[in-house]
């Protein structure tokens, strides 16, 4: 599932691999998603919403506070994570594209960034390997 040089561990593996089956199934029905996050922790995977419903047209504010719940339930866990949400990628030549971002966190808090493009054919989703880069 993950092409390239990245080696992501097999919980996160498991947790984007449900997350995109998640996606691909959401978005032939709306234009983009809400954005969410996943935990694994001792073989059991588990959901985060934002609990904030009255700021929902901004999203990123939807996202920062995803990123607070994640860290306030696997503060002194063995916890992997991700956060999940809507992207748009500008190629080399300025082409846009629909993505899914997936934001990984290993147990060890090592993060990496994955951007996964998508297309829309036939009232399906075609979801491409994914793009990613280290965390900073």
């Amino acid at each position: 599932m993950i092409n390239g040089p990245i080696q992501l561990s097999t919980p996160l593996q498991t947790l984007i691999r449900k997350a995109l089956t998640l996606c691909e199934l959401m978005l032939p029905h709306s234009q983009a998603f809400y954005p969410f996050a996943a935990l694994y922790e001792d073989g059991k995977v588990g959901c985060l919403f934002a609990d904030d419903l009255t700021n929902t047209q901004n999203e990123s504010y939807l996202i920062e506070q995803l990123q607070w719940r994640i860290i306030d339930t696997t503060t002194d866990t063995h916890s992997d994570s991700i956060l999940v949400y809507a992207a748009t990628v500008t190629t080399e030549y300025q082409k846009q594209l629909d993505a899914i971002a997936i934001n990984a966190t290993d147990s060890s808090g090592n993060e990496t960034v994955l951007l996964y493009p998508y297309k829309r054919i036939d009232g399906k989703i075609l979801i491409s390997p994914p793009m990613n880069h280290s965390a900073s």
